[in-house]
Parts: C-alpha cells; structure tokens; sequence
C-alpha cells in the first residue's frame, strides 16, 4: 500500500464519520403507519401547516432531496443549508401524512 492509497482512505474514513448526507436523508424518511390513529381533519391541518413551513424555507420552491452520485452518499458530509436540512424531515413528514390520508381516503 503506498502513502497515496493511506491518503485516501484516512480521508474516506474521515468524510464517512461525519454525519454523511445519506444517512441525513435516510432519517427523513418516516413510515405513514405513525399518522393511521390522528383524525383525518387534525391531520389533513398538519399537513397543511408542514407544507406552508417547508414552501418558507425554500423560499416557495418546495423541497427537493439533494443529486447525490450514486454510490457516494455514505462518504460525502450532508452539505445543504440549515434552510434545506430544516425542510428536509418535515418534506418526510407531509409525504408520510400524504399516504396515511391518501390510504385510508380523507377528504381534503
């Protein structure tokens, strides 16, 4: 092994233990099963009230989960801004209510 390859994985090993942006992501991901015991009207209003957060963090733009290289996302640092890193699980959190209210078919 040269010093080259040490380089290299000292800086891998570095970059994986510090909070890397899949596992970020992978936690904003929550089950719909969670939200099956709110009444439907109380979580369509919470919905409702993630939604207006996250239209104001980005700006009216919606949440959109980082373009990460495939393969990468275990060794890169979860480099969004507090803005997107705040929308980030509350994006999960409408799409987890979504399919609870679209699964047990709320009006709303």
């Amino acid at each position: 092994m040269t010093i080259r390859h040490l380089q290299v994985i000292t800086l891998t090993v570095v970059l994986a233990g510090c909070g890397n942006i899949q596992g970020q992501l992978d936690n904003e991901k929550i089950s719909s099963l969670n939200y099956d015991t709110t009444d439907c009207a109380a979580l369509i209003a919470q919905r409702n009230q993630k939604m207006a957060e996250v239209s104001r963090l980005t700006n009216g733009a919606g949440y959109q989960d980082p373009n990460i290289i495939v393969g990468l996302g275990p060794f890169l640092p979860d480099y969004r801004t507090n803005n997107q890193k705040q929308a980030g699980p509350l994006q999960g959190q409408v799409d987890s209510m979504t399919r609870s209210i679209d699964r047990r078919k709320c009006a709303g």
